[in-house]
């Protein structure tokens, strides 16, 4: 009952919004809608794809290159290589929807924390099958326990470790599955999607604005709640994970919260072009007396900064200063009215997918 009963607080604002006076009505908007659509795709979700590309093109180069010819050299390669698809992967993760929906992009590539006795088994068995997406033993987290994570952890013991074959082809197999995936969805949005996407024009469930909002309040969530309050306990009865971070091993979780939070942001503005930041500016929404557009941005900016106050790692951090975390959580959850209730409310769309019980806050 309580997630029925979050499913239906936008649907009622919605309702409610599009009972107004029809000459100010935004469900009648004449907003060009394909201009949107036609810059989130050209400029913002296209190129954040081709980045991804090209990232985890390199990685899968940086891996092969070390399998062939292991060395302390080649690991810290891989270890930069690593590091920048990573911070890409974070761009591309809130475009759940269509080609990356069909894959299930997110769940194969990026489940955490890491199950890493199933990872263990994985490698034992020489499994490469990395499709199942409700297992935590396969892509970017994956990756972090084999470069930071093998053995007692330090350079020697990873070094050694990734040198038996056995971890030697499951690492170049992973690779080898993320830019394959990456570019099967890409690939998918420039031969077809892209064009249905742009003419995909109202309001109701499926179309281009639906898919882009859940889109966005869907991840931005999961920045919310796995990548923040997980970790420092705010959705576990105050109790800290520091082993439930993202990327535990390589201590990239901080940089990571940040890398999203700032996609979330610049898929709301739409970058350099039109955005849902134009569209509430065009149908005048406001909130309290100000403009709903400018109250998103700067709670964006509130939640930027306070992520930048947490002294990383994040899992050091949620057990030496937690407060700064916490704020960090508080943050982010004040924008979740903002774009989850405001923003789908005034454009008369539709929240659809199902809220996890901790989104509630």
């Amino acid at each position: 009952m309580k997630k029925l009963a979050i499913f239906l607080l936008p649907l009622a604002f919605l309702f409610a919004a599009c009972e107004e006076d029809s000459s100010s009505n935004p469900c009648e908007s004449d907003y060009d809608q394909q201009a949107l659509f036609q810059n989130l795709a050209d400029g913002v979700i296209l190129p954040a794809y081709a980045q991804m590309e090209a990232s985890a093109a390199a990685l899968d180069e940086a891996a092969q290159a070390f399998t062939n010819a292991p060395s302390a050299v080649g690991l810290t390669a891989l270890r930069e290589a690593f590091r920048t698809a990573y911070l890409d992967w974070q761009a591309v993760a809130q475009y759940e929807f269509g080609p990356a929906e069909e894959r299930a992009l997110r769940a194969t590539l990026n489940n955490f924390p890491l199950n890493a006795q199933a990872l263990e088994n994985k490698i034992a068995a020489a499994d490469y099958d990395f499709t199942n997406p409700n297992t935590f033993d396969k892509g970017f987290p994956a990756l972090d326990y084999l470069l930071y994570g093998l053995g007692d952890g330090t350079d020697t013991a990873v070094l050694d470790q990734l040198s038996e074959a056995a971890y030697a082809d499951f690492l170049s197999a992973q690779t080898a599955f993320i830019l394959e995936a990456v570019q099967a969805v890409r690939s998918a949005w420039a031969d077809g999607y892209r064009e249905g996407f742009i003419a995909n024009t109202g309001t109701a469930a499926g179309t281009a604005l639906s898919l882009a909002i859940n889109g966005l309040n869907e991840h931005y969530e999961t920045i919310k709640r796995d990548k923040i309050g997980v970790p420092s306990g705010v959705v576990t009865l105050g109790f800290t994970n520091p082993a439930k971070v993202e990327a535990r091993f390589s201590g990239l979780s901080l940089e990571l919260a940040i890398a999203a939070t700032e996609a979330a942001e610049q898929f709301y503005t739409g970058g350099s072009g039109a955005g849902l930041d134009d569209y509430l500016e065009a149908v005048n929404a406001t909130k309290e007396g100000e403009s709903l557009s400018t109250r998103i941005l700067a709670q964006f900016d509130a939640a930027l900064a306070a992520l930048a106050e947490i002294e990383g790692p994040l899992q050091d951090a949620v057990e030496e200063n937690n407060e700064a975390t916490v704020t960090a959580y508080n943050e982010l959850t004040k924008q979740i009215v903002n774009i989850k209730t405001d923003m789908p409310s005034v454009l008369c769309v539709a929240i659809t997918y199902i809220d996890n019980p901790s989104d509630s806050d």
